[in-house]
C-alpha cells in the first residue's frame, strides 16, 4: 500500500462522508453511477452517526435505502465487532437490500474493502449476512415475530415499518439488546394511524422514547421539480400521493391485499422489468414462451370508452407472470391482441369475463375460430317446468360467490408467495382494492368528480389476474356454476 493509499484509507475508515465518494449505486436509468451525496443525504447521514435512535418519515425515491446501505457497510467495515441487523417486509426484498450493500461493496476499490469471511468464493457472503474480517457483521432478515432477538445488537434498521407486521414485538424484542449502546433507525413512508410508527413518530416529536425524528419531503431532492409532482399526482391517485409524496398520516380503509405484501411485490418490480413494450406501453412482456408449457389468459374487459379499463394477465401453470395489459381499447382490438398473444403463448387458454360487453369478446374470439377458450357450466331452464339442465358456455362469469372465491385465492397466492407478479398496473391498484363497509373487495372511491358524479380507482388488472390464476390452477369448484341471465 502507497502512502497515498494509507491516507485514503485512514480518512475514509473515521469519514463516512469522504467514504461516500467512492460508492456507487444502480441508477434506474444511467445505471452504475457514482453516489454523490445531496445536501439532505449528508444532513442524514450526520444525524445516523451522532444521534443514537432515528425514526424518518420519507418521500418515496429519495434514495434513503442506498443511504441506509452505505452507512451499514461503513459502520461494519471500519469498526470492529459490530452486530448489525436490518428487518425487511419479506425474504426476498431482506436479500434484495443485502444485494445493494454488496453492490456497493464490490465497486469500492481494494484498499476499502475490509474482507468478507462467508459465503463461497465471489458471492461476498450468503443471501442474508456479511461477516467481515474484523468480526463485524450485517444480517438481513424478513419480518417475523422473533427477528429482533439475538445477542447484543450494535446498530437495528426496520424497513417500512409502517406496513411491517408485528413491528411492534419486534421492536420490544430489539430493545434490550440494544441496551449496551446499540443505535436503530426506523423508517418508512407513512400508511394510516395509530400504528407502531405512527406512534414511534408522535412520541419522538414529543420527545417521549428518544428518537429524532427526520422528515424528508419530496422538494429537498434537487432533481423534483413541481412537473415530477404532479406526474406521480397523475399515477398515483391523490391518496397515495398525500401518503408517499405529501408524506401524510392518513387513516384507510382495509385493503384487501395485505400492504406489505403489495409493498413487497412494488420492491421487486424493478428485478423483473419488462423485457418488450407493445402498444403505446399498454402490454408488458416479462418474459417469452417456452416450447411445451401451457399458459393461460384472464381478461377484463371494457367498452374502450368510459373511465374502465380492460386488461388481461398471461401466467404458467406454476403462477409466474409472463404478460400484463391494461389499456382503453375497443373490443374488436382486444379481440385481435387477446389472439395475438394466445398464439403467441403456445395457444394460451383464454378465460375472457363475459358477464356484460365481454360477451362480445367471447363472440369475436369464437369468429376466428381460435382454439383453446375457457368454457363456464350454467344452469339452463329450457321451459317454465322444465328440469334444469346443465350446458357448457365460453367465457369466464363472475357471480356473487365466486368473485370472492377467486380473489381470496389471488390474496392467499400472494401471501403465501407461491405466485410471481411483475405488473405495475396491479400494484396501484392493490393499494385502493379495500373491504367496503358491507364487507365487500371493491375499488375506493376518488370522491365526487368535477362533473358531479363518483368516480372510483380501477380494479380490470386485479380482477384480470384473480380470473387468470384461478383457471390456471384447473380447479372446477361449485362457484364457478352460474345461474344464466333471463
Amino acid at each position: 500500500m502507497t502512502r497515498k493509499e494509507l491516507e485514503i484509507l485512514s480518512r475514509a475508515s473515521r469519514d463516512p462522508w469522504f467514504f461516500s465518494s467512492f460508492a456507487k449505486v444502480v441508477h434506474p436509468v444511467d445505471g452504475v453511477v457514482p453516489f454523490n451525496l445531496y445536501p439532505f443525504q449528508k444532513a442524514v447521514l450526520w444525524d445516523f452517526l451522532y444521534k443514537q435512535f432515528n425514526i424518518v418519515l420519507k418521500a418515496r425515491q429519495m434514495g434513503l435505502t442506498e443511504m441506509i446501505g452505505l452507512f451499514s457497510l461503513w459502520l461494519a467495515m471500519f469498526h470492529g465487532h459490530k452486530n448489525i441487523v436490518i428487518i425487511s417486509l419479506k425474504d426476498r426484498v431482506a436479500k434484495k437490500l443485502l444485494r445493494r450493500v454488496k453492490h456497493i461493496y464490490m465497486n469500492l476499490p481494494p484498499i476499502l474493502q475490509t474482507p468478507v469471511v462467508n459465503g463461497r468464493k465471489g458471492e461476498y457472503g450468503t443471501g442474508s449476512e456479511m461477516i467481515f474480517g474484523n468480526g463485524s457483521s450485517i444480517t438481513s432478515l424478513p419480518t417475523t415475530e422473533d427477528a429482533g432477538r439475538s445477542e447484543a445488537v450494535s446498530l437495528l434498521i426496520l424497513d417500512e415499518a409502517a406496513v411491517m407486521q408485528m413491528a411492534d414485538l419486534i421492536w420490544t424484542a430489539a430493545f434490550p439488546t440494544l441496551a449496551t449502546g446499540g443505535a436503530a433507525i426506523i423508517n418508512s413512508t407513512p400508511y394510516g394511524v395509530g400504528n407502531f410508527y405512527y406512534n414511534t413518530w408522535t412520541d419522538g416529536i414529543y420527545g417521549i422514547n428518544g428518537f429524532n425524528n427526520i422528515r424528508l419531503t419530496w422538494d429537498m431532492h434537487p432533481d423534483r421539480e413541481i412537473d415530477w409532482y404532479e406526474k406521480m399526482r397523475g399515477a398515483l391517485g391523490a391518496k397515495r400521493t398525500a401518503q408517499e409524496i405529501d408524506g401524510d398520516f392518513l387513516s384507510s380503509g382495509d385493503t384487501v391485499f395485505d400492504l406489505a405484501d403489495i409493498k413487497a411485490i412494488e420492491e421487486d418490480l424493478t428485478d423483473r422489468p419488462p423485457i418488450e413494450k407493445r402498444y403505446n406501453g399498454n402490454l408488458l412482456i416479462f418474459e417469452r414462451p417456452k416450447p411445451g408449457i401451457h399458459y393461460f389468459i384472464g381478461s377484463d374487459v371494457a367498452t374502450g370508452r368510459a373511465t374502465d379499463y380492460s386488461a388481461f394477465t398471461i401466467m404458467d401453470r406454476y403462477g409466474k407472470e409472463m404478460a400484463a395489459f391494461k389499456g382503453r381499447i375497443p373490443t374488436n382490438r382486444l379481440r385481435d391482441i387477446l389472439a395475438e398473444v394466445g398464439k403467441e403463448y403456445n395457444w394460451a387458454l383464454i378465460a375472457v369475463e363475459a358477464n356484460d360487453i365481454g360477451e362480445a369478446v367471447v363472440k369475436l374470439l369464437q369468429e376466428i375460430g381460435y382454439p383453446n377458450m375457457y368454457y363456464t357450466e350454467q344452469i339452463v331452464k329450457e321451459k317454465r317446468n322444465a328440469k334444469p339442465t346443465v350446458k357448457k358456455v365460453p367465457g369466464w362469469y363472475t357471480t356473487r360467490s365466486n368473485r370472492s372465491v377467486i380473489i381470496d385465492g389471488l390474496e392467499t397466492d400472494i401471501r403465501d408467495n407461491t405466485i410471481t407478479i411483475s405488473d405495475p398496473f396491479f400494484v396501484n391498484e392493490a393499494y385502493t382494492f379495500i373491504y367496503d363497509i358491507s364487507n365487500r373487495p371493491v375499488a375506493m372511491q376518488k370522491g365526487e368528480s368535477i362533473s358531479g358524479s363518483d368516480e372510483t380507482y380501477s380494479d380490470d388488472a386485479i380482477m384480470g389476474k384473480c380470473i387468470c390464476n384461478h383457471i390456471r390452477k384447473g380447479k372446477q369448484l361449485p362457484q364457478q356454476i352460474a345461474v344464466a341471465p333471463r
